[in-house]
């Protein structure tokens, strides 16, 4: 599968679980907002309130109060609260309008509902409905204040006759037949039912009283295979959510799917550039890759900037790598060089010594005077390849840190000016002399100022050398300035490179390529640093020694 179809799937896979987590919030959203609606918006019958859902809408604190939407609970269910303390005593009443108040015991007891506010203070909720006022009328048998108030409020009385099953209507304008019908249909609380029917009884014969229900719900009743109860209404709802639903979902699918393959477009086709340019890298090719559809004038077009990070990266890369394969093969080039080098300085003394020591066991007759100036070219040989030895010697071990310094606390002005006499060179001079004491390996460090020097007067024609030594900040440092021909600009980053080979427009003197890689591991094992400049007025090396090593 390519990059671009994982990313695809990644992000459908991302977004289908985003949809799902916000539709799981959804839900819980919803469960929550339910039940803090149940606990504190009241519709229906506030006889089915529970008692924390009431002590959160009573303040007993202070002075007695409820919030707005118990008093609007109150009106809807034509219902009056008191709030009584632990002896009974009634301390405040909420929608009374004006009514006359009784004991608890002159109200029907299944009018009343009660909730234990606190230890001592108690809710009580007494139903005050029409249908319920006309009931204690007639039981108080106040007929002609009952008809009035039946009228008023559009009320029905009637009485069960002999057969069980009919009724025999006394007052209002209800269908006989009708309420017989709905007489024990459903004997419940919701606004679901047609009428509203309280049973009483009196000189022994059961009455009802009959109210219109005011806010009747439209109530289409059908039933399954199993004979249950269903909402019509509320089913055709339900259905008409899950289909819309369905829809909807539907729609956000497609619209995740469209985002992820735009996205996934988008966003992997730098990745393939990138992952393309890598692989070119890997094969050895060391540039920038053309692609028009990623770069616009040189630069990332502006719907992929985000990258520009890992643009710039990989260029670097790209630029370093290919600088460092030009490196290795300069690198490669000045070690055949120095191979071949140092294979023709061990062959010429080595050819020299092998011709002059013939000589000398010839039996060709030779003056003492040619006896003794053979014998001195032959010592000056072997010493110049016991030198070069020397050198391949300690480029090692420096290399491998395996070579011991003694290092010693030394004042540098009389150091250096012992080098310079015993360096017995007139051109060679001690020019600012600013005393120190630094902690190195004295020959070892005279090893590295000889290298140096030798190569000004080994590269140049009638050259000055002058030797400085200043402090800065914590470091001894030792300038050695001649005035020079100066090293090429091409050739300066490679002169401390162990397989270089200075180029001597001046002298036949081949030397072993290196005299500066040893000066400059030398000083990096006394902890400092070898810095160059050069021009065409000549040559700089600064030499860095730590002062506070002593």
């Amino acid at each position: 599968m390519s990059i671009g179809r994982k990313f695809t799937w990644r992000f459908i896979n991302y977004f289908l679980l985003l949809y799902v987590l916000i539709n799981v919030a959804v839900i819980a959203l919803f469960i929550y907002l339910t039940i803090r609606w149940d606990g504190t918006l009241l519709t229906g019958d506030l006889t089915t309130e529970s008692t924390s859902t009431m002590q959160s809408l009573i303040n007993t604190k202070g002075g007695i109060s409820i919030k707005q939407p118990l008093r609007d609970a109150l009106k809807k269910n034509d219902s009056m609260l008191l709030i009584r303390d632990e002896n009974g005593r009634t301390l405040k009443v909420f929608n009374q309008n004006n009514e006359q108040l009784h004991g608890l015991y002159w109200y029907y007891i299944q009018d009343i509902t009660t909730w234990s506010l606190t230890p001592d203070r108690q809710a009580v909720l007494i139903s005050r409905k029409p249908i319920v006022k006309a009931a204690e009328l007639f039981d108080l048998r106040q007929d002609d204040k009952l008809k009035r108030y039946m009228n008023q409020h559009e009320l029905g009385l009637f009485m069960q006759s002999s057969r069980a099953a009919e009724l025999k209507k006394i007052h209002g304008d209800f269908s006989t037949k009708l309420i017989e019908k709905a007489w024990f249909q459903d004997l419940n609380g919701d606004n679901f039912n047609d009428y509203n029917i309280r049973e009483t009884l009196r000189d022994g014969r059961y009455y009802l009283f009959v109210q219109k229900n005011p806010s009747v719900l439209d109530k289409q009743i059908i039933f399954d295979e199993n004979g249950v109860f269903k909402d019509q209404a509320f089913m055709s709802d339900i259905k008409n959510f899950l289909l819309w639903y369905l829809g909807f979902s539907v729609l956000v699918f497609g619209i995740i799917l469209t985002l992820a393959l735009i996205l996934g477009y988008r966003l992997t086709r730098p990745l393939v550039h990138f992952i393309d340019w890598v692989k070119q890298l890997q094969s050895g090719t060391y540039v920038v890759p053309e692609n028009d559809k990623v770069y616009r004038r040189g630069r990332l077009r502006r719907k992929y900037r985000m990258y520009t990070s890992v643009d710039e990266s990989i260029k670097e890369l790209t630029t370093k790598l290919r600088m460092d394969e030009a490196y290795q093969k300069r690198i490669g080039k000045l070690r055949e060089e120095w191979i071949a080098g140092i294979s023709h300085d061990l062959k010429t003394p080595l050819s020299s010594i092998y011709g002059y020591s013939k000589l000398l066991t010839s039996d060709i007759e030779i003056t003492g005077e040619e006896r003794q100036r053979f014998a001195e070219i032959i010592e000056d040989k072997a010493l110049y390849i016991d030198t070069l030895i020397k050198d391949l010697n300690m480029t090692y071990e420096l290399k491998s840190d395996v070579l011991e310094f003694n290092k010693e606390a030394t004042p540098i002005v009389p150091y250096i000016n012992q080098f310079v006499d015993n360096y017995n060179q007139p051109n060679l001079r001690y020019v600012n002399q600013t005393d120190a004491v630094v902690l190195i390996d004295r020959e070892r460090m005279k090893r590295v100022l000889l290298n140096i020097i030798s190569n000004a007067f080994v590269h140049n024609d009638n050259v000055d050398v002058w030797l400085n030594t200043t402090a800065v900040d914590d470091a001894l440092v030792i300038t050695i300035a001649d005035n020079g021909s100066g090293i090429n600009k091409e050739e300066l980053p490679y002169i401390f490179n162990h397989y270089y080979r200075g180029t001597n427009t001046t002298a036949d003197t081949n030397g072993s390529g290196l005299g500066l890689a040893v000066a400059q591991q030398i000083v990096r094992s006394h902890n400092g640093r070898i810095e160059v400049e050069s021009s065409v007025a000549g040559t700089q090396f600064r030499i860095y020694l730590p002062l506070n090593e002593t």
